[in-house]
């Protein structure tokens, strides 16, 4: 099977800049150039555009499910979790295999245009899956869960954990501030008394941010990952977002699990410009947010040489979405499932649309078909056998909202 091909698009979003009649071309599962190749060429429909595929900043894949669970306002994390674990829905979801669950995560997520995942959680529980699934979930970084009382002891704790970071670099991840009691609002200095807020640094949640946290963060160029829905649920609050893009700092945007979060991450994109335009009556430019989905956690999870844009060289993972040309950016904010036309990993269709066949019997073996809000696409692996797994597992015709299958 031949690995050469390119794209031909009347408009591509770099996402940096856009580009009109745009060519790119595909070898060996990376972008080589930006021409036309002299052998397969396919050519996008018009009204499709081309973006780099997106980069879901904070996912928990071993809790996909579905419906949310709690009744907050929550002072802190701690009491959500008690909810979420006492719930009969926990108990449900459970009856699955934790395989069966990071299978359903990944599909969310690629329904949804992400390729890249960072999935938070002990190395212990994801490593097992990680090569045995159908997008890629980033398994190079250092954790704590928390940095307060709170930790659940994932990782070595903050001194290690932050050196493995420096030594392989690679991100240290934690969740910070994610409550409003005292304790939860250390976070920041107890990073700062560990020498542990640096540029590897990346930042979960953060609601209780003050100004001198942000002036710490934004002076150590640590990165901060937004997730607005779960914020918004869990605590009727969520961080001082317009002043940490005023700062300067690296801000992306993750889902968290849909057990606290939003469905998926055009849903929270959604959500995260609704949420911005209520806090401060302003919009927050598409182009922007954008970014937040694509070149940032690229860049906060050390990745920017392989993927988060389209560029000479870094891998194939691209998105065809359906829009207007004229204003792409908010093609892709406002898109919804159906918009989804086609994914590519590394060079190879994962997912899109029936009118896309030649590419998928050209460039992939293993697909099946199924029908996402009334459209036909072709999808690697069969979610459709996955999903009826599940129901039989649970006993009854479970509907999950971001896998409507």
């Amino acid at each position: 099977m031949s690995t050469e091909f390119s794209l031909s698009a009347k408009t591509m979003v770099t996402p940096d800049e856009v580009v009109m009649d745009a060519h790119i071309r595909i070898d060996g599962g990376k972008i080589v150039d930006f021409s036309a190749s002299e052998g397969k060429n396919y050519t996008l429909q018009k009204e499709h555009i081309l973006f780099p595929a997106l980069f879901n900043a904070h996912d928990h894949l071993f809790g996909t499910y579905y419906p949310k669970i709690g009744d907050g306002p929550y002072v802190c994390w701690f009491p959500w979790d008690f909810d979420l674990k006492s719930s009969e829905i926990y108990q449900e979801r459970n009856k699955n295999t934790p395989f069966e669950l990071y299978m359903v995560g990944c599909y969310k997520n690629l329904l949804s245009g992400a390729t890249t995942v960072h999935d938070h959680i002990p190395h212990k529980i994801n490593d097992p899956f990680i090569e045995k699934l159908p997008i890629r979930v980033i398994k190079d970084y250092a954790l704590s869960h928390e940095v307060s009382v709170y930790d659940l002891k994932w990782g070595d704790g903050i001194d290690l954990e932050h050196k493995k970071a420096v030594q392989n670099n690679i991100p240290y991840v934690t969740h910070i501030e994610e409550g409003w009691d005292q304790e939860s609002m250390r976070g920041i200095d107890i990073l700062v008394e560990h020498n542990a807020l640096t540029e590897y640094t990346v930042m979960i949640h953060g609601i209780a941010f003050s100004q001198k946290d942000i002036k710490l963060i934004a002076k150590s160029k640590a990165h901060f990952i937004w997730c607005p829905g779960s914020n918004m649920f869990m605590f009727g609050k969520t961080a001082k977002v317009r002043d940490i893009v005023e700062a300067g700092i690296n801000i992306s945007i993750g889902t968290d699990s849909p057990s606290s979060g939003e469905i998926n991450l055009l849903a929270e994109i959604r959500f995260a410009k609704e949420v911005y335009r209520d806090l401060y009556g302003e919009d927050l430019e598409d182009r922007e947010i954008v970014r937040m989905i694509t070149i940032n956690p690229a860049r906060a999870f050390r990745m920017q040489d392989r993927v988060g844009s389209i560029d000479k060289g870094k891998l194939g993972d691209l998105l065809v979405v359906s829009g207007d040309g004229k204003d792409p950016y908010s093609s892709l904010v406002n898109a919804q499932l159906k918009n989804i036309a086609l994914i590519f990993k590394e060079g190879k269709p994962l997912y899109g649309d029936t009118d896309y066949g030649e590419i998928f019997e050209d460039l992939s073996s293993d697909y099946t078909k199924i029908t996402i809000e009334g459209k036909e696409k072709f999808v690697i692996g069969d979610p459709q056998a996955l999903m009826d797994k599940l129901r039989k597992t649970v006993g009854f015709h479970k509907e999950l909202p971001f896998l409507p299958i």
